[in-house]
């Protein structure tokens, strides 16, 4: 292969991945300033009337952040301002909701319970601009930035409309006729409207209860959209049979950390100089801020000017370093969704100012849940208590080590449901981005010496007799939660069935940026399935990567984890969206195995990678489920 091909796929690779590879609770040294109580998005709930219907607006405004951002080439800025696609919440019904944030850069909360119906109007308020890509259609080349859609990311719903279905397009309302007859030609013309578009998702009533989100699924603007923070928190609930029936998860405060990128831009490489950070100049999401290159974003023959400054820092539901206050030992409910564009965080707990490296004495994580689907220890005694998050190591040498790199490091697109416990005094975490050390460095505190925070913690004692949740369920209590029923291993293949090598081209497919991303070396075809799956049938997977870090999801059907490389895990872990690491120095990257069986809904779906940088340059495929054999849909 070409290694000087494909440079938009390759440099953010770079960008996205290793510089944002890792995120620790470390050691505070440079505090660039005071930082407020993590605000919560705005929440609303259908409770129990069997359904929530709300709207959704998206639009360009001017949102400010607060907090400090470190920006390297211009310096730290207090409460920037940016101009971004944000979505809001226009309407609800039910009524009930929780304190309005609802102008921060981060979308509302939804929660649902299983049985529910969600309805969701999707608002599209933008402008129709060429400029922005909205007059071309590529499978292979960022465009389309003002075309919106809504994926219920690991949501089990049907892939057709009104429900899950990706291949929408919602163009803005004064959108010429072109656009849309070349939509029409490509994805069909129930697939491309103007305005806004009404979403009906019917949840099983057999639905696991954990932390799922909803974010804009535009392709070729995946990445643009994440930069505008077009997502959300969607949780299901169940009073009976999920993590809501535990009474320490009753009991204990609720977090939503959603790990965000907001990729803007400033100090603009032209005549006008844009882009100060302020309310009359606020810095911009734009295309040269989020692909860097202007061979992606010269929609119109002008060569787009590149911003000086740029944000390279994660953000917590909008906010910059933010805290979050806890008690001493009390346990906290963290919902922890990874929407960034492509990071991998680092789930590390480590202890501040009292002499220790590493998380031996620091706050303990303990997984309740991943991608949305309780953990569930067939083996766990009576009083054993949940998976405990420790260090990861560079090369696991059982399944417990396995399994616990598997939930630490937590790639675009992946969530944890996590109970954490705060030690018995009181103390100062922060939360912050790593580079690409090694694995084995990224929970000790030297690594992080004088990097500002993107997360602070302060756990202190009550100075008067106030109850707070002190508890963590028992595994033997997650063990009767509601999950999908276990694949057995007579119902597995022998060998895989399905395979899927993530990889980049030379020119061939995209010879303006000098390369695609591709899966099986093809890249998104829209107007025909690339694979065709079937009703009811198990299938083996395999997948690898030939080059580079992915990350590979599936709509609408969870899978069940088997392998990564030669060791197997310790019992099934079920995921929607699973890390896919880089190849070793060998040249040859670990094949992981895992086992899926669609159910319930057929029709057309997609699957692909979420580094959607990778997604927008190609490499997604279209697939079929296909009724059983000798059935009707």
């Amino acid at each position: 292969m070409n290694r000087k091909s494909n440079k938009l796929a390759k440099t953010n690779l770079v960008l996205w991945i290793f510089l944002g590879l890792g995120v620790s609770l470390t050691h505070a040294t440079t505090q660039l300033g005071s930082s407020s109580e993590l605000t919560m998005p705005v929440s609303v709930s259908s409770d129990s009337t069997k359904s929530l219907s709300v709207t959704l607006d998206v639009k360009s405004d001017t949102y400010t952040m607060p907090g400090i951002s470190p920006t390297p080439e211009g310096g730290p800025i207090k409460d920037p301002v940016v101009k971004a696609r944000g979505v809001g919440l226009i309407s609800h019904n039910p009524d009930a909701t929780t304190p309005v944030a609802n102008n921060l850069l981060a979308g509302p909360t939804l929660r649902i319970r299983p049985g529910d119906a969600l309805n969701v109007v999707f608002r599209n308020s933008l402008d129709y601009k060429p400029s922005a890509g909205d007059s071309g259609h590529s499978t292979t080349i960022p465009h389309g930035f003002d075309v919106i859609n809504l994926h219920t990311h690991g949501l089990h719903v049907s892939p057709q409309s009104p429900g899950d279905n990706v291949l929408t397009s919602i163009f803005p309302d004064k959108t010429p006729q072109k656009p849309l007859q070349q939509c029409n030609q490509e994805y069909g013309a129930g697939n491309c409207v103007t305005g806004e578009f009404a979403y009906s998702y019917q949840i099983p009533d057999t639905h696991p209860a954990g932390t799922f989100w909803y974010h804009a699924h535009k392709h070729g603007a995946v990445s643009m959209h994440l930069a505008d923070a077009i997502a959300g928190a969607l949780i299901i609930e169940d009073p009976v049979n999920g993590l809501e029936s535990l009474p320490a998860v009753q009991a204990a405060r609720e977090k939503i950390i959603m790990l965000q990128h907001i990729s803007y831009g400033g100090s603009y490489s032209d005549s006008q100089n844009r882009g100060s950070g302020t309310q009359s100049d606020p810095y911009l999401v734009d295309c040269m801020s989020v692909y860097q290159d202007s061979a992606n974003c010269d929609f119109d023959d002008t060569k787009p000017a590149t911003p000086k400054v740029t944000n390279k820092t994660l953000s917590v539901n909008g906010q910059f370093q933010p805290t979050i206050s806890m008690w001493t030992e009390e346990a906290q409910l963290w919902r922890v969704i990874n929407g960034s564009i492509g990071n991998v965080t680092t789930m590390c707990l480590v202890p501040v100012d009292d002499g220790a490296t590493d998380t031996a004495t620091g706050p303990k994580a303990y997984v309740l849940a991943a991608d949305g689907i309780p953990l569930q220890n067939p083996g766990a005694g009576k009083n054993d208590s949940p998976v405990l998050l420790t260090n990861p190591v560079s090369q696991p040498t059982n399944g417990i080590e396995l399994l616990n790199n598997e939930l630490s490091l937590l790639a675009s697109g992946q969530r944890l449901d996590l109970m954490v416990k705060a030690p018995a005094r009181p103390g100062t975490y922060a939360l912050y981005n790593s580079n690409d050390d090694a694995i084995d460095k990224q929970c000790q505190a030297a690594t992080y010496q004088g990097k500002a925070p993107i997360l602070t913690v302060s756990v202190k004692e009550t100075a008067s007799d106030i109850a707070y949740n002190t508890s963590v369920p028992t595994q033997q209590a997650l063990n009767k939660l509601q999950t999908p029923v276990t694949i057995t291993a007579a119902e597995s293949p022998k060998l895989p069935t399905q395979g899927a090598l993530f990889g980049f081209t030379n020119s061939t497919f995209a010879p303006k940026i000098g390369g695609a991303s591709a899966i099986n070396a093809r890249v998104f075809n829209p107007m025909r399935s690339q694979r065709n799956l079937e009703l009811g049938q198990v299938d083996l997977w395999s997948v690898q990567s030939a080059e580079g870090v992915h990350m590979y999801h599936i709509h609408i059907n969870s899978f069940q984890l088997v392998s990564r490389g030669e060791m197997n895990y310790p019992f099934p872990v079920w995921r929607d969206t699973l890390l896919i690491n880089a190849p070793d120095k060998s040249g040859s990257g670990e094949i992981v195995q895992f086992l899926q069986k669609p159910l319930d809904f057929t029709g057309i779906l997609v699957m692909h990678c979420h580094n959607v940088f990778h997604e927008d340059n190609g490499m997604m495929e279209m697939v079929t489920i296909q009724p059983s054999a000798g059935k009707n849909p």
